[in-house]
């Protein structure tokens, strides 16, 4: 499959920065309020234009966490987190061609370029779903690296 979809990861944070070419998608159990949509709409656009709201639900471990994850200081390796251990689990339950297909298909309905998963933790901690997500990816024959900052 020759894919030539752009996808990056991010965080809450940082969508105050993003360029009109980006569209943030959230990977998260629970967003923050600014970023959910009004009751009954899918997304909406923020005063700059960006589109905010839009989440990619196979992506998000829906149990609540079923573990609690033991990284006090948020930066052991991966490997030893239960939590995260979980996540790689859940992705290799993700049907790929299917949720390319719908992130290509939001890309054309916004006329954007990339679509940037969202995560709730900064790059410097090392126990988040990002780097499982990149990992993901780059399985499947897609870069996906953090978004350079600034934007």
């Amino acid at each position: 499959m020759n894919i030539m979809i752009k996808i990056k990861t991010s965080y809450f944070y940082q969508i105050r920065n993003f360029t009109p070419n980006l569209i943030p998608v959230s990977t998260c159990l629970r967003d923050p309020d600014w970023y959910r949509p009004p009751q009954g709409e899918e997304y909406y656009r923020d005063k700059r234009g960006i589109v905010c709201g839009l989440r990619y639900e196979p992506l998000i471990v829906q149990s609540q966490g079923t573990h609690y994850c033991p990284c006090e200081n948020k930066n052991i390796l991966q490997g030893n987190c239960p939590t995260m251990k979980e996540y790689r689990q859940l992705l290799e339950t993700v049907d790929f061609d299917k949720m390319i297909k719908a992130f290509e298909f939001c890309l054309n309905k916004f006329n954007k370029d990339t679509i940037v998963l969202i995560v709730y933790e900064a790059p410097n901690n090392l126990c988040s779903e990002r780097v499982a997500l990149q990992d993901y990816f780059c399985s499947h024959g897609i870069k996906c690296k953090e978004l350079n900052y600034p934007i």
